[in-house]
């Protein structure tokens, strides 16, 4: 698949960080599974990894964390 941002390159199996923020809540993901351009660096998740990231950042928020960085762990169902 090529990307979508700089259309010349081939997408690459990878790990990025990604940083989701809540109301007064941010959380770091580390070792997220991600799909990346060699050629201009643009990530792109799975919608199964979207929705881990996003749900494991609503759980910080309800919990009161401010600031957390973490690894990714995502089980697949």
């Amino acid at each position: 698949m090529k990307c979508a941002i700089c259309k010349s390159g081939k997408l690459e199996e990878g790990v990025t960080a990604v940083t989701v923020e809540r109301g007064g809540t941010l959380v770091v993901f580390r070792r997220v599974p991600a799909r990346i351009c060699p050629n201009c660096g643009e990530s792109y998740l799975e919608a199964a990894v979207v929705d881990a990231v996003c749900q494991a950042g609503d759980e910080a928020a309800s919990a009161g964390v401010e600031v957390d960085v973490r690894e990714f762990h995502h089980v697949s169902a």
